[in-house]
């Protein structure tokens, strides 16, 4: 449905939220079988990457451009002004997608070259993009990182934020 009861309330975020549910739910067609891995990844990281930069437009208040890097530093930027560190992982996904689709353009229209062949572990990206998704949103909630026991429990259920989801 487009429109009426469908038009989202925080366009940035609800838009946001329903791209990052329909890549979790391409990677479950895949872990289920349903489809080759090889069919679903442009896709797959198309909605990923279009998620995290509606997310930071969310935080910061509308900006212009597509490029992932710049908009992760201006994300960086505009809440160090507001007292709140980043975990370096959260910028490191932010640049680790941009290093291949830096304006929106390479997953969308497969325009630029992606040498060699890659492999990615999908239940190691979704479990990033999970919880990249909840400091986001607490960050686009709340105004601030999670805390407490809730940002232990995250740490809790986490695992090597230093690796990358790419192998080549």
């Amino acid at each position: 449905m487009f429109g009426g009861m469908g038009l989202p309330t925080r366009p940035y975020l609800d838009t946001a939220q329903q791209y990052f549910d329909a890549a979790s739910l391409l990677i479950s067609d895949i872990e289920s079988l349903r489809i080759e891995d090889y069919n679903l990844a442009n896709p797959i990281f198309f909605l990923y990457r279009h998620w995290l930069e509606l997310m930071i437009k969310e935080i910061i208040g509308p900006v212009h451009g597509h490029n992932l890097a710049v908009l992760a530093n201006k994300l960086d930027c505009h809440l160090r002004s507001q007292q709140i560190i980043l975990p370096t992982w959260v910028i490191a996904r932010f640049k680790e997608i941009a290093a291949i689709d830096p304006d929106s353009t390479t997953f969308r229209y497969s325009d630029r070259c992606i040498p060699g062949e890659t492999y990615v572990s999908l239940p190691h990206l979704r479990r990033a993009m999970a919880l990249l998704n909840v400091v986001l949103l607490w960050l686009a909630e709340r105004g601030e990182l999670p805390q407490g026991s809730d940002w232990m429990l995250l740490l809790d259920r986490a695992y090597r934020f230093d690796t990358d989801f790419a192998h080549v």
